[in-house]
C-alpha cells in the first residue's frame, strides 16, 4: 500500500496563504447576494463525539470564536456513538440553512463507507465540504513501566507471545491502523475496543492493555510527564519537535503506515452558497490566529485550512484510500 502524506512545510505553507484571502469582504459579498440575513438565531455544532475528548475541546473552542464574530450563539451538541453515525444522522436530517455544521474526522468523513456495508449517509452526496481544519499525527504508545523500551522490543513481542492494543472503538482509526500493522508485521496483536480515547488511556496508564495508537494532544503531555512511553511517530515525515527521541515509522522501515488523521467541517447539502461560503470564511479566520496555531503547534499538530473544493477532494480521495485498506485488513461492521 502507499499512501501520499502531505509535507507539514508544505501545509503550514498552504495554511499561511489562506489570509491573504479577503475574509471579511467575502463574507459580505457572500451575504449580500442571498436573500435574507444570516445568521439571525443560535447555530448547533454537532460533534460526533463524546465531551472531553479532543475533537469536543477544538470544537468548542471553534464554536466561542465563531460565536464572536457572527454575533450569535454557537452550541455544541455531543452526539456521540456509531462510529460517529449518530452525530452524522442527526444533522443530516436538520434543514439545509446554514444552523447545524457537523465536525468530523477522517473516520465518520471517510473510513465508514468502507466499514459499513449498510452505512445510512454519503458524506459528499449527503453534504457540503466546508473546510478542512488540522491534520493530526498519532504517537504508538506504551505505559511508562512496558518491558516494551523500543520499537524492536514491540516487533518481537507482537511475534512471539503476542500484546493487546486499544482504540477508541470498531472501526477507529488507531483500530484499522494497528490491523494495517499487524498484517505488516504478521503479528499476534488483539484489539480492545474501548468507547472513546479516554476509557483506553486509562486502562493503558493502568498497565490493563500493552500499547494503543493516540492523538497527540491527548499523548505528548503523557509522555513527558512520565506516564507513557511513545515508541514511534504515525502520519509525519520528520519528528515531532516536542519529541526529538521519538523516530517515524517511516524511518523504522514501514512508510506505508506513515498515515495522518485530519479533521474538518461541513454543513448540509444543498445549504445555499451564499451561507456555505460565509461558514467556510469563518472557520478559516477561527481556526487561524497566532495563540490558535501555537498552541495546536504545541501539540504536535498542523492548523492547515482549506477551500471547499479542497476538501472535497480530500474526502473522496481519503475514502477511496481507506476503503482499500479496510478490505485489505478485512475489517467490516454492521
Amino acid at each position: 500500500m502507499t499512501f501520499h502524506n502531505p509535507t507539514r512545510r508544505r501545509l503550514l505553507r498552504s495554511a499561511a496563504a489562506v489570509p491573504l484571502l479577503p475574509i471579511a469582504p467575502l463574507a459580505s459579498t457572500a451575504m449580500a447576494q442571498g436573500s435574507t440575513a444570516y445568521p439571525t438565531r443560535p447555530i448547533t455544532w454537532v460533534v460526533p463525539y463524546p465531551a472531553g475528548g479532543f475533537g469536543d475541546a477544538l470544537s468548542r473552542m471553534l464554536a466561542q470564536k465563531l460565536s464572536a464574530s457572527l454575533k450569535q450563539p454557537v452550541i455544541v451538541d455531543n452526539r456521540p456513538g456509531a462510529g460517529g453515525q449518530i452525530g452524522v444522522n442527526f444533522a443530516k436530517q436538520q434543514p439545509a440553512d446554514g444552523y447545524t455544521l457537523l465536525y468530523g474526522d477522517l473516520g465518520p468523513f471517510s473510513m465508514n463507507a468502507g466499514l459499513y456495508p449498510k452505512l445510512s449517509y454519503d458524506t459528499l452526496k449527503d453534504f457540503t465540504p466546508l473546510s478542512r481544519l488540522l491534520v493530526s499525527p498519532t504517537l504508538v504508545i506504551v505505559p511508562a513501566n512496558s518491558r516494551l523500551q523500543s520499537w524492536q522490543d514491540l516487533l518481537q513481542a507482537a511475534r512471539d507471545k503476542g500484546l493487546n492494543y486499544g482504540s477508541y472503538g470498531m472501526g477507529s482509526q488507531p483500530h484499522i491502523w494497528m490491523e494495517m500493522l499487524n498484517a505488516e508485521i504478521k503479528g499476534k496483536l488483539t484489539h480492545v475496543a474501548y468507547k472513546g480515547g479516554a476509557p483506553a488511556v486509562q486502562d493503558l496508564l493502568a498497565g490493563h492493555i500493552d500499547l494503543m495508537l493516540d492523538v497527540t494532544p491527548s499523548s505528548i503531555p503523557m509522555v513527558r510527564e512520565g506516564k507513557a512511553r511513545a515508541l514511534a511517530v504515525v502520519g509525519s515525515e520528520r519528528r515531532l519537535p516536542q519529541l526529538p527521541q521519538v523516530p517515524t515509522v517511516a524511518e523504522l522501515g514501514l512508510p506505508s503506515l506513515n498515515v495522518p488523521g485530519w479533521t474538518g467541517a461541513v454543513v448540509k447539502a444543498g445549504t445555499p452558497e451564499p451561507i456555505a461560503n460565509l461558514l467556510h470564511d469563518e472557520l478559516v479566520k477561527a481556526v487561524q490566529p497566532p495563540d490558535v496555531v501555537q498552541r495546536y503547534t504545541d501539540l504536535g499538530l498542523v492548523v492547515a485550512p482549506s477551500s471547499r473544493a479542497e476538501f472535497g477532494e480530500l474526502i473522496r480521495t481519503e475514502t477511496a484510500r481507506w476503503g482499500k485498506v479496510i478490505h485489505e485488513v478485512g475489517v467490516r461492521l454492521e
